[in-house]
């Protein structure tokens, strides 16, 4: 029981900030997107073994939001910049990686939020959390990918997917053909869940840090979120 009311509790809290960051003044909105990216670089360098890396995140988001090229070269400076310092090709990679991964997917969510979308995707991406976790406990009976996530099953994947599809669809007030769309944002919000559970595995790890209790840590509780967002944009946005 301790367990659900921890899980529920930051649940609540997580969702409840979220949300409020909708009808946030756009610089508000930044400085919490960029301390998200800071604390989910701070978690990928810890669980990577790899201290001092976190420091470019927030510029290389900068430089996403300018233009993704930007971005991306930024990006590949800075990992140049560490590799050579420590003189170890590891180090570029994991250097690259952090200065893409989350800087990337979390600068979508401020054109989504320029365009006044971000309460549909908020709503559809936490639908679909929601819904996927119990229905998978009490009707999970086959896993999707038992490798990447034992506990996630094709029931749970169904009942996110359609309960994700309503939410987003009832705030839109669109016609049932873009269901489809909201359908393929939505299975790319799951595939983001195992692309962080993949490196989680390989790492030995049960969560990137305890920050936000039954949820793990920031890159735990985002990952559908911000692997959805450039998908969304590019099928809902202006």
């Amino acid at each position: 029981m301790a367990g659900y009311k921890s899980r529920e509790f930051y649940g609540l809290l997580v969702g409840l900030v979220s949300f409020l960051l909708v009808w946030a003044p756009a610089p508000a909105f930044l400085a919490a997107l960029a301390a998200l990216c800071y604390g989910m670089a701070r978690e990928l360098e810890k669980a990577l073994n790899e201290p001092g890396l976190a420091y470019g995140s927030v510029l290389s988001l900068a430089a996403f939001l300018v233009a993704p090229p930007l971005g991306l070269t930024v990006a590949a400076l800075t990992a140049l910049y560490e590799g050579y310092r420590r003189w170890r090709l590891e180090r570029f990679f994991k250097s690259f990686f952090l200065n893409f991964y989350p800087p990337f997917f979390l600068s979508y969510l401020y054109p989504v939020y320029e365009d006044g979308l971000l309460l549909v995707l908020l709503a559809a991406v936490f639908a679909q959390d929601v819904a996927a976790y119990y229905a998978g406990r009490r009707l999970g009976r086959r896993p999707l990918f038992p490798k990447l996530s034992p506990k996630k099953t094709v029931e749970g994947f169904l009942a996110g997917l359609t309960a994700g599809t309503a939410a987003g669809l009832l705030l839109l007030q669109a016609e049932p053909a873009a269901a489809l769309k909201l359908v393929a944002v939505l299975t790319v919000a799951v595939a983001g869940d195992y692309f962080k559970s993949f490196i989680k595995r390989q790492l030995g790890l049960k969560d990137f840090s305890n920050l936000l209790g039954e949820h793990g840590g920031l890159t735990d509780r985002f990952d559908a979120l911000t692997f959805a967002a450039p998908v969304f944009y590019l099928l809902f946005g202006s």
